[in-house]
């Protein structure tokens, strides 16, 4: 109705339905149509129609008074909806990336787009997306929420390491549920040499347990990276045993990602393609 009022405000501007389809690209019998119709849903006739052209009625000159400037104005507004920018973006992301691998590309995005406020959720805890605000979420290994568009931007090696000075060993940590583990023979046999295999349900505490020369740990390569950078310890791999977790970057409701989000998943994509490990490279620990 809103459309038809506006529609009607630019016919009595005019005077004329062949003039202001013309200007609104419109045909001219469907905009009378659509005036007839306003007419009859609010009651009155807002037009005389004759040979000479349109005239007012005197409930038209009341509507006209009363609703041309706002509605001109709304429709002016809502023309600028398609170049409209939030102000705002939301990221979902696994702490033990962000914080290291990925930390680049979140400040190439700012230092891009200083404007835009930024609110960074980093969290290795998998939570429904559905129940979660965001523009822009990294996830890794198999996803279950089939709600949203994905681009896949790499791979992460995982391997069981541990520090060569360790006493004993004991314990396994995994920072992933046994049923994320292949269910191979070598798989199955590697974990059958510890007596203890213990869940933490964060990755990064693996790695620092694994790093205090705790026990062994089911880690990905990012974590590995992070061992060898800030560890004065030497680690070795355990068994050959191996397997990849992709790199997603997830977003909501339309194929193609808006603008900003469009440009993060460029930055994500490049420092991705940087570092090896990211790529599904086994690091030396040599």
């Amino acid at each position: 109705m809103l459309d038809d009022l506006r529609l009607f405000v630019e016919v009595s501007r005019r005077g004329s339905f062949a003039k202001a389809a013309e200007d609104l690209g419109i045909g001219a019998p469907t905009l009378s149509k659509r005036m007839l119709a306003l007419e009859e849903k609010l009651g009155y006739p807002l037009l005389l129609r004759s040979a000479r052209g349109l005239t007012l009625t005197n409930h038209g000159q009341a509507v006209v008074d009363e609703m041309a400037d706002p509605l001109l104005a709304l429709h002016a507004k809502s023309e600028t909806l398609s170049t409209l920018e939030a102000k705002t973006f939301h990221l979902l992301c696994p702490q033990n990336l962000i914080i290291d691998p990925l930390y680049d590309a979140l400040q190439s995005f700012q230092s891009q787009h200083p404007d835009i406020q930024l609110h960074v959720e980093p969290a290795n805890s998998v939570a429904l997306l559905s129940q979660k605000r965001f523009d822009l979420a990294i996830r890794v290994g198999e996803l279950e929420d089939s709600s949203v568009y994905q681009k896949r931007l790499g791979q992460i090696t995982v391997r069981v390491v541990v520090a060569k000075e360790i006493a004993s060993m004991q314990t396994l940590f995994l920072p992933f549920k046994v049923s994320q583990i292949p269910a191979t023979d070598e798989w199955l046999t590697l974990l059958a040499q510890f007596n203890h295999v213990s869940y933490v349900g964060d990755i990064t505490l693996v790695r620092k347990l694994v790093g205090s020369a705790n026990g062994a740990g089911v880690l990905p390569m990012t974590e590995i990276a992070a061992l060898r950078a800030y560890s004065k310890t030497a680690f070795k791999y355990i068994g050959d045993c191996q397997f990849t977790r992709n790199i997603y970057a997830l977003w909501p409701n339309q194929r193609i990602p808006p603008a900003h989000t469009k440009d993060f998943i460029e930055q994500l994509q490049a420092q991705c393609q940087a570092l090896d490990y990211l790529q599904g490279a086994v690091l030396s620990l040599s």
